[in-house]
């Protein structure tokens, strides 16, 4: 049986934010995306002083494998970090869905006056425009 953690992954982005690097990876868990999206604004303003003009917070599912459990319980520990390798592969995937989702420098014509929430099944993202 799968479990399933909803995880954030903190991107800085350009302008436009059709360019975006990894920052972070939040160290809070959530159990649905909806849950994760209500709390992107908040995260976001902890990472206002990134050298980025926009910052966008990507909830997406991280499914773990629980390890094989006999009928003797065992007091429950915290979860493990998420490790580098699969830090980055989150990462990389919650750039490429940003990407698919906004439109290209030239058709922005809005600044970002308040953070852009998109939400569906599977995933959730805010962006939002840092000012100095």
């Amino acid at each position: 049986m799968q479990a399933s953690l909803v995880i954030m992954t903190i991107l800085g982005c350009n302008d436009s934010v059709s360019q975006c690097q990894y920052i972070a990876t939040a160290e809070q868990r959530w159990v649905s995306v909806e849950l994760c999206n209500r709390d992107t604004e908040n995260v976001l303003g902890q990472y206002s002083n990134v050298n980025f003009p926009s910052v966008v917070a990507f909830c997406q599912q991280q499914t773990v494998t629980p390890p094989q459990t006999t009928v003797t319980a065992v007091p429950a520990t915290p979860t493990d970090p998420v490790p580098e390798a699969e830090k980055r592969s989150l990462a990389d995937r919650a750039i490429n869905s940003v990407k698919q989702v906004l439109p290209g420098k030239e058709d922005i014509k809005m600044v970002f006056t308040t953070p852009v929430h998109v939400v569906t099944d599977t995933y959730a993202w805010a962006a939002k425009k840092l000012t100095k």
